[in-house]
């Protein structure tokens, strides 16, 4: 197949589905990986669409979030070892709120599987599916809002004041980024809204990101490091890290390498 043609073909399911995987054009367009890489490569400086770990997705105005599939096949086996380490935080009957984020959705799936008796508190439909399907005993709570197809959350003003009513033992959440002089960031106003919300109805906080959100900033800034009582990340992090955080009073847990 001529690169034209691939090119035409990866346009047309970009179009379709806002997002492509590589693995899966591999297949699609009959040619090696390394080549569907260089194809979205030469895309992207054409503007055709945002390359990024695993695939590429198109951007959607004043959205710079990325689409759920792709979030989850990034990293997948990281956030299955900081779901693992998290799980030990949850106690049986505990309030957790969980995020929209494909981390917390692993934890989602380490609580299923441990039996746990307890109540989430959660905007991701994902993790509701979750729960729902695998028949778990989990109470699960959803504070609704409008849905969110990119990042299959419902996330907007009404979900933040639906979050008012409740509170929480452990506000479990990753975000996009986190720096030292800004706290913590995301891509969504909305999304970064629900995550604050979160952090201020629990009465324990607990950050879960991989050793790539440090260091940087997203584009919304909602929060300090001040309401975050332990951080669990995959790898050790810098001794001026380390020092900062100890100075905050934040815990930091390094869950065990593969």
């Amino acid at each position: 197949m001529l690169k034209i043609e691939r090119h035409k073909i990866i346009e047309t399911e970009i179009t379709k589905h806002g997002f492509v995987l590589v693995p899966a054009l591999s297949k699609i367009l009959g040619c090696s990986e390394e080549t569907v890489r260089r194809d979205i490569k030469q895309l992207e400086k054409e503007g055709k669409l945002i390359r990024t770990h695993g695939g590429a997705y198109l951007l959607e105005k004043y959205d710079k979030s990325y689409p759920t599939e792709l979030r989850r096949s990034y990293l997948s086996k990281t956030k299955k070892r900081l779901a693992g380490l998290a799980l030990k935080q949850i106690k049986e009957n505990d309030v957790i709120m969980l995020d929209s984020s494909t981390t917390c959705l692993a934890v989602a799936e380490a609580i299923v599987e441990s039996n746990l008796n307890l109540s989430i508190i959660t905007n991701s439909l994902a993790i509701c599916s979750l729960c729902n399907e695998k028949n778990t005993n989990v109470n699960l709570i959803c504070p609704g809002g409008t849905f969110r197809r990119r990042t299959s959350s419902f996330a907007d003003p009404n979900t933040v004041v639906a979050l008012k009513r409740f509170y929480a033992d452990k506000a479990i959440i990753s975000c996009p980024k986190v720096s030292m002089e800004y706290g913590l960031s995301d891509n969504h106003q909305s999304e970064a809204a629900v995550r604050e919300q979160m952090l201020k109805q629990a009465h324990e906080s607990i950050l879960i990101v991989d050793h790539t959100k440090f260091g940087a900033n997203a584009n919304i800034l909602f929060e300090g490091l001040e309401k975050i009582g332990t951080i669990i990340t995959d790898s050790k992090l810098p001794p001026e890290w380390e020092e900062f955080l100890k100075g905050k009073n934040i815990a930091l847990e390094y869950c065990a390498e593969a």
